[in-house]
């Protein structure tokens, strides 16, 4: 899935920016962190990625519980004591937010998906129902993305542009709008890539003999590697190109302030 994208941050307004209409568009999510950091010239670090990914709990929050149900899937070959152990996490995970008193909303998240996959695995009676909810997931964010391509309004030009407070500026400029068409096809990548491996991986474990379940645990190996790992391979690159972007308006800046004054100047 794309899996627990947002993680709440706090801080305190500037009285002097309240009259600026433009400060209520946000964009949140790892996708969001990497645009502001990005675009922000925020040098790419270790802990900025953790931070785009969920941190440390968020990213335990995100693998424990598939690992979870691959592990004892393959050990008891039973589908209803497999999701006994992701959905016991899922709520002690939301449990211990709330105890703490921290923002619950990411574990909350989790714990929808894991009681949605939980359901269709009961459902469909078969270990590889676990998955089928992420395949609509990946299936609703390739739609979206290719959608946006096609009008000509991709969607990371929308991040773009809650960064820069001007949702449509961005159309205006060349260099961001070859960017944003660029980084929604990366995107629109990493969602199809997962269908592309994972669907026939699916198809394969419907179409195996009772008892051979040796596609599931490889579509259980590739919903992990293809998870959280590809999604920060994605951040990094984003990151990267927005903070090399950046670096180039702020090198033609004064270019172009020196540009502006000699056009002022008297004859």
């Amino acid at each position: 899935m794309t899996e627990n994208l947002d993680r709440d941050s706090g801080s305190v307004p500037d009285p002097d920016d309240a009259a600026e209409p433009s400060a209520t568009f946000s964009f949140g999510g790892g996708m969001g962190r990497a645009v502001s950091a990005g675009l922000g010239g925020e040098a790419l670090s270790r802990r900025g990625v953790l931070e785009a990914i969920g941190g440390w709990r968020g990213i335990l929050e995100t693998l424990v519980p598939g690992m979870l149900f691959l592990v004892v899937f393959a050990f008891t070959r039973d589908e209803k004591a497999s999701v006994i152990a992701p959905a016991a996490l899922a709520v002690i995970a939301v449990a211990v937010r709330l105890f703490r008193r921290e923002s619950a909303m990411s574990a909350f998240s989790g714990a929808i998906g894991v009681a949605i996959a939980v359901a269709a695995t009961l459902i469909t009676g078969k270990g590889s129902g676990y998955y089928i909810p992420g395949f609509w997931t990946n299936g609703a964010w390739s739609a979206g993305l290719l959608l946006s391509i096609i009008v000509g309004w991709p969607l990371l030009g929308f991040a773009l542009g809650a960064f820069r407070q001007d949702l449509t500026g961005w159309r205006g400029d060349r260099q961001l709008r070859r960017i944003a068409f660029g980084l929604t096809f990366l995107w629109l990548g990493l969602f199809v890539a997962r269908l592309a491996v994972q669907l026939p991986l699916f198809f394969a474990s419907e179409a195996a003999p009772p008892g051979d379940n040796s596609a599931i645990d490889a579509l259980g190996i590739a919903r992990l590697v293809m998870g959280l790992p590809l999604f920060a391979l994605v951040i990094i690159f984003t990151w990267m190109v927005l903070n090399r972007a950046s670096q180039s308006s702020d090198d033609s800046d004064p270019e172009a302030a020196e540009d502006a004054g000699e056009d002022s100047s008297p004859a």
